[in-house]
């Protein structure tokens, strides 16, 4: 869960998000293995450690206040045994980590537990209309029907879009992860990544190494599976052994890919959908919605029910009229060759 690095239309709901994320246990009465542990940004050369200057300059005026430019020795002291190429970093102590199926589920028992209906193995198969107005959805199990209808199906989003003709500049990306061998717990605490590295690396509460970065895989023609790309398997093992050595003395566990929606701009599409009364998007997220839900699920809340959320300027799904159709077709046919920034 990171602020550092965000688009300045999600900072705003990245700072309420990240405040609500410590006492999120308590309120959803469940353990999410939450950790405060920060988030460390470091930089492995003079010039990178000169683009650190301006970046937490940037984060502050993007009101993360915490965020703080540090030298070697004093990253060192968050994480021992660093690279000796590790020469200052952007530390934001207030980030931290958590469980994502773990959050999920304990989200939906909540809401169960406070009137919700939750279906599982339910597919939702279209959305239904009545003129231009969405009026529900029709699912494995029949016609559903609702005064207000949010479409926030990840990467299969678009594909309901287009059952009422509705064509979102969105696109299935099969990001890849890694889980090592366990180390010796609390080795690592902040989220590590750097500057001119494809990286996502942390530690779980058993010791294991979590690494990602957005090393693609290849989503499967059926869009419900993938495959993994022995490249980016052994890319993202290199590169998360070069920042951090300690690293090197475990296995691979495990690797998978999460199918997740990445949009044009890089940005989630949050709000009434563009001609489509009835329907709320919530949606395109790109592989950064996770430290930030908590906040949109409060927003779109209250966008429902009439309340003002400024917070989702800069998200409207409206914007998606000023883009290039011609970029926006090739964006749509792009298969990326090489992992992206994490």
């Amino acid at each position: 869960m990171r602020r550092q690095g965000r688009h300045p239309a999600e900072a705003r709901l990245a700072v309420e998000a990240i405040e609500r994320w410590r006492t999120l246990e308590q309120e959803l009465e469940a353990d999410l293995h939450y950790r405060r542990g920060g988030n460390l940004l470091l930089a492995e050369s003079d010039a990178e450690a000169q683009q650190l200057v301006t970046f937490v300059r940037q984060q502050r005026e993007h009101g993360f206040a915490d965020v703080q430019l540090i030298d070697r020795q004093e990253a060192l002291a968050l994480v021992p045994g660093l690279n000796a190429q590790v020469i200052a970093g952007s530390y934001s102590p207030g980030d931290g980590q958590a469980d994502p199926m773990l959050t999920t589920r304990a989200f939906a028992a909540a809401a169960i537990r406070h009137g919700a209906l939750y279906w599982t193995a339910t597919e939702c198969q279209a959305l239904l209309t009545r003129g231009t107005h969405v009026i529900g959805a029709q699912t494995g199990r029949g016609a559903v029907q609702a005064g207000a209808v949010v479409l926030a199906a990840g990467s299969w989003s678009a594909e309901l879009a287009t059952t009422i003709g509705l064509q979102l500049p969105v696109r299935m990306q099969a990001l890849q992860m890694i889980r090592s061998t366990p180390d010796t717990p609390g080795t690592v605490q902040p989220v590590l990544s750097a500057l001119n590295r494809s990286l996502s690396l942390k530690q779980l509460n058993n010791g294991s190494f979590l690494i990602g970065g957005g090393w693609p895989g290849d989503p499967a023609p059926d869009r419900r599976s993938y495959t993994l790309r022995p490249t980016s398997i052994q890319g993202n093992w290199t590169t998360a052994c070069e920042l951090l050595p300690a690293v090197s003395q475990q296995q691979i566990a495990q690797a998978w890919c999460g199918l997740e929606a990445l949009s044009f701009d890089e940005i989630p599409f949050i709000g009434p959908a563009p001609e489509r009364a009835g329907l709320t998007l919530a949606l395109g997220f790109s592989g950064h919605g996770f430290a930030i839900s908590p906040a949109v699920g409060r927003a779109v809340a209250d966008q429902l029910v009439g309340r003002p959320t400024p917070e989702l300027d800069g998200l409207r799904p409206d914007r998606m009229a000023s883009f290039d159709t011609a970029q926006v077709a090739t964006f749509l046919k792009n298969i990326d060759d090489q992992g992206g920034a994490g």
